[in-house]
C-alpha cells in the first residue's frame, strides 16, 4: 500500500483552519480522485464534520475514520459515500451495532486502533493508494507508515491551535524533497519518507 500524507498549515506548522486557496483545494480534489481511500481521524469530523468528496473531479474515494471509542455521530456527513469506521475492541458494542447499518465497521486494536494491523487488513480489500488527510493526532501517528508528505504552507503565522506533529516522535522521520509547487501566495512541498 502506498500511503499519502497531505495537509496544508500555517507557516508555523498549525494545521487548524483554513489555508488552502481555490487552486490547492483542486490540487486536494485531483488528489482523492487518484485515491482509493482518504483517511482522518474522530477529531476532524467531530470538529469539521467534512464529506471529504472529490467535487467531481473523478472516482469517489472509500471514506476512513480512526475512531477507537466509535464516536462518530450518526448524522456525521461523511456517511454519504461509502465509509469504513476503525474502532478499537473496547469500543461500546451498542455504538458499533447503530453505526454497522450506515458504514463498514473494522474492530482493530484494544484500546485504540491497531494501524499496522488496519493497513494490512485495508490493502487485503484492495485499497492500494490511501490518503491520509488529518488531524493532528493521526498525521503523528502515520508518519512512521507514510511513503509521501505532501504540504502545502500558507502565508500566515498562528501561534496557536492543532500543530502538523502532536506528539514526540520515537525517531527523526527523513525526507526527500521531490517537487516545489507554488500556487499564488500557497508553497506546496512534495517529500518522500525516506525508509
Amino acid at each position: 500500500m502506498h500511503i499519502t500524507i497531505n495537509c496544508a498549515k500555517s507557516l508555523d506548522s498549525i494545521i487548524e483552519g483554513r489555508f488552502s486557496n481555490e487552486k490547492d483545494w483542486k490540487r486536494v480534489y485531483e488528489l482523492r480522485a487518484k485515491s482509493d481511500a482518504v483517511m482522518v481521524g474522530i477529531n476532524t469530523i467531530l470538529k469539521d464534520n467534512p464529506r471529504l468528496t472529490t467535487h467531481n473531479t473523478g472516482n469517489e474515494p472509500v471514506k476512513i475514520v480512526i475512531d477507537s471509542r466509535c464516536r462518530i455521530p450518526k448524522d456525521a456527513r461523511i456517511f454519504q459515500t461509502k465509509t469504513i469506521i476503525a474502532v478499537s475492541e473496547n469500543a461500546p458494542k451498542e455504538r458499533i451495532a447503530e453505526i454497522k447499518k450506515r458504514a463498514k465497521v473494522i474492530v482493530c486494536g484494544r484500546d485504540k486502533v491497531d494501524l499496522c494491523a488496519l493497513m494490512k487488513e485495508l490493502s487485503e480489500t484492495g485499497i492500494n493508494k490511501l490518503m491520509v488527510e488529518g488531524g493532528g493526532t493521526l498525521i503523528t501517528s502515520m508518519l512512521g507508515l507514510a511513503d509521501e508528505v505532501i504540504v502545502a504552507i500558507a502565508p500566515q503565522i498562528m501561534s496557536k491551535g492543532v500543530c502538523f506533529v502532536e506528539k514526540e516522535l520515537d525517531a527523526p522521520i527523513e525526507l526527500k524533497l521531490k517537487d516545489v509547487l507554488k500556487l499564488d501566495e500557497i508553497v506546496v512541498l512534495k517529500y518522500d519518507v525516506l525508509k
